[in-house]
């Protein structure tokens, strides 16, 4: 019986300490899902000027080969824009898969 007691409470600190390592984990996670969407929110942010500023050239149509460059630039951050806004999101929601993962093993 006091063997079984041992047993039982060596289990108990082993899971003790892996529910510890998990929160700790978890709470990097949330961290990381924080930072990531406020650089979500600051791309997107970006990526609304520049098309503000892409829409405000097209209207004008001015025929220069100076507000062409500049269209091209743009157009040329807006799809970088886009791009790292994809991946943006692709991580986000793997760190959501991931934390997911995690409050699932958690209570396991």
């Amino acid at each position: 019986m006091r063997l079984e007691a041992d047993v039982a409470i060596q289990r108990a600190e082993k899971v003790e300490a892996k529910v510890k390592i998990l929160e700790q984990e978890l709470l990097t996670k949330e961290q990381e899902v924080s930072s990531l969407q406020h650089r979500l929110a600051v791309m997107e942010e970006a990526n609304e000027e520049a098309d503000k500023k892409l829409s405000e050239l097209k209207t004008n149509s001015l025929d220069s080969e100076q507000t062409k460059t500049t269209a091209e630039n743009l157009n040329r951050k807006v799809q970088l824009l886009e791009e790292e806004l994809d991946a943006a999101e692709k991580n986000h929601k793997e760190t959501v898969e991931k934390y997911v993962s995690y409050s699932v093993d958690l209570w396991r």
